[in-house]
């Protein structure tokens, strides 16, 4: 279903009240996540996917705490692991890729509203010694559309492209289909069009720094994992699933003292199979982790689904409706978990 479909979709069924359909459906926690929270316009996401302002944050916040419980990643952990009861309706949130604007617009938020938090981040992006390639695609698009690159640019950059096998008319959503494993031509181009990402890293800090993290741990939130860079799991090797993971948990927790560890993916956790999971667990590194499936539950009791609160740009109250009918629909069906192989 496509977004122009889904906000028709959830227009309506948000009518419905979140009362009634909670009662039709049993969940023990809605997990929500989000990547940032802006009133700017984020050169190197904005070609990414969208995001919301802090208006629309703040009215989603506002929503969840009128119709749910909010609980922190212990109590998850807790009810996890030692039977422990959650409130009804609980909620937990979380925010994925770690940055900057958690700490600048997110937590204060998060504080003065008294709502616990998660943030996942990648380590190879702590103190913004790396940008991601992710996040240096959509610089590279950003670059292009305000400075229009002469026909000799292109043809370079296109030349680039086509060499790799990446056959576009259109040069920028070629930049933005590069995958990980060919993460190595976003370092190409962008000196052809005069692009630095280490000065922007330098000028922009786009990713948390450790003194801010630190802040947020002493401010009562918790961190996790979100892979070393930020590949796409399915495209990787188990031993490489396995090292992405538990390196960057186990940097993490020894970076910022932590006693805990949580992992959600990058992208997500389509085509992860159970052998991953148990050998990740088996390390004792990783207490929790997260997927990014929706209303799903999952074969693997100690992963999560969650739900994007940003896929489309709609108010909370009517991706939650559309969440709802949907999970409605699989268990009508008998299809309501990820089963793992």
């Amino acid at each position: 279903m496509n977004n122009i479909s889904k906000k028709a979709v959830s227009a309506v069924l948000s009518r419905i009240p979140l009362s009634l359909l909670n009662n039709l459906i049993h969940i023990d926690v809605v997990i929500a996540y989000y990547h940032v929270v802006s009133d700017c316009q984020v050169p190197h996401v904005i070609y990414l996917y969208d995001y919301k302002n802090a208006t629309q944050f703040e009215n989603d916040i506002e929503f969840l705490l009128k119709e749910f419980s909010p609980v922190s990643l212990f109590d998850l952990i807790k009810y996890l692991k030692h039977d422990n009861e959650l409130p009804k309706n609980a909620f937990l949130l979380t925010f994925d890729d770690g940055f900057s604007e958690m700490h600048d617009m997110v937590a204060p938020i998060l504080l003065r509203k008294g709502i616990p938090a998660t943030f996942f981040i990648s380590s190879d992006f702590i103190d913004n010694k790396k940008l991601c390639y992710l996040n240096k695609a959509s610089l590279l698009v950003w670059s292009l559309n305000h400075k229009p690159a002469s026909s000799n640019i292109e043809e370079k950059v296109r030349q680039i492209l086509s060499d790799n096998g990446m056959q576009s008319n259109d040069m920028k959503s070629g930049i933005l289909s590069i995958k990980y494993h060919q993460r190595h031509l976003l370092d190409e181009i962008a000196p052809i069009i005069n692009l630095d990402f280490n000065e922007y890293l330098l000028k922009n800090e786009p990713y948390l720094n450790s003194n801010q993290i630190n802040c947020l741990i002493r401010d009562g939130f918790t961190i996790g994992s979100h892979s070393i860079d930020h590949p796409l799991y399915s495209e990787l090797s188990i031993k490489d699933q396995l090292n992405q993971t538990i390196e960057s948990v186990r940097n993490i927790r020894e970076k910022f003292s932590l006693s805990y560890g949580a992992f959600a993916f990058p992208h997500s956790d389509n085509n992860v199979s159970k052998l991953f999971f148990t050998e990740l667990y088996r390390s004792g590194l990783v207490d929790i982790s997260f997927g990014t499936g929706g209303l799903f539950d999952d074969s693997f009791s100690y992963n999560f689904q969650r739900i994007s609160m940003e896929k489309p740009i709609l108010p909370a109250k009517n991706i939650i409706a559309f969440q709802y009918i949907k999970r409605l629909v699989r268990e009508r069906k008998g299809a309501c978990k990820i089963i793992r192989r």
